[in-house]
């Protein structure tokens, strides 16, 4: 689990704070579209916390369907949510006049619970979101993951951390392609940067006349006998996760640097023009904290002693 229940008050404690989970499962059924019709209130509910309305479309019109909603939040005592704790369900949609029972926890339901649900599906409409159900549903729109910001705000700190996205800074997205199938190398970072120096270099100068980019293995076969072809290259390359991570930017802008005070480098306009998109297309990845696996990847690096590119 990614996101800690925990963080949610205490539906049992009187402290101002114990319908947070009522108003949580409020919004987050408003983010799926229902509409609420009774909001969460004090006092005895009779068994329902609120009530929210979908509107079906179909060929003949539109359909409303009401729904009961029945919140429990047992994540402190980490407990099952028992038939016990949802008594009658039928006779309570028939109270409240809906036709569908909606049971929201931050648990699971027993066996016994999940039992009686499945067998109210031939006479009612029946639903049940449970915690794992609910941390995907955050987790996988934009508007889900501003819902956990609120309610789960350490946890989904941690979430951003841990799975980083690039700052939008220019226009269009940032993007890096295989010289060969144009596949974008910055969706999963699984890439290299490859550059070719001359093998004929003469009076100690060293000149990279040539660069591209490739999927790993067969593509950068292909791409390097193409350029081998025509003329004799020694090649060098570099993941590019590398420069997706902070400190290994740094690293790597710092190398360059290195390589342009040396006097014996010559880099070609066609070599510049790819380390320049490289740089440029790379950098709204890093401008973040770093997340655990960067760190250690470091540290690993380190210990064994990070090599310059060229």
């Amino acid at each position: 689990m990614i996101l800690d229940f925990k963080e949610i008050p205490q539906a049992n404690k009187a402290n101002g704070y114990q319908d947070t989970f009522e108003l949580f499962a409020r919004d987050f059924l408003e983010v799926l579209g229902y509409e609420i019709i009774q909001q969460p209130d004090r006092g005895a509910d009779g068994k329902k916390d609120l009530i929210v309305q979908e509107l079906r479309h179909g060929l003949s019109g539109t359909t409303k369907l009401k729904w009961l909603v029945s919140c429990k939040h047992k994540a402190f005592s980490g407990k099952s949510v028992s038939d016990t704790d949802e008594p009658n369900i039928q006779d309570r949609l028939t109270t409240y006049n809906c036709e569908g029972f909606i049971g929201f926890y931050s648990t699971l339901p027993s066996t016994g619970l999940g039992g009686i649900i499945q067998g109210l599906k031939s006479k009612i409409e029946t639903q049940t979101f449970d915690r794992e159900q609910i941390e995907k549903v955050l987790l996988e729109s934009p508007q889900g993951l501003k819902l956990a910001s609120r309610y789960f705000p350490k946890s989904y700190a941690d979430y951003i951390k841990e799975n980083p996205k690039p700052i939008k800074l220019f226009s269009e997205s940032s993007s890096i392609n295989c010289d060969y199938c144009s596949k974008d190398l910055l969706e999963n970072k699984s890439g290299i940067f490859v550059m070719l120096k001359k093998s004929n270099d003469v009076a100690g100068v060293t000149t990279y006349s040539k660069a591209y980019f490739s999927c790993k293995g067969a593509h950068d076969r292909i791409l390097k006998n193409r350029y081998t072809q025509r003329e004799q290259f020694i090649d060098s390359w570099i993941d590019i996760s590398d420069y997706t991570s902070p400190i290994g930017y740094i690293k790597r802008i710092m190398a360059w640097m290195n390589f342009m005070q040396g006097q014996n480098h010559n880099i070609d306009d066609d070599a510049y023009i790819k380390i320049r998109k490289l740089i440029l297309n790379t950098f709204p990845f890093i401008s973040r904290e770093q997340t655990t696996q960067e760190v250690e990847y470091i540290k690993e690096l380190e210990h064994l002693g990070l090599q310059d590119f060229y």
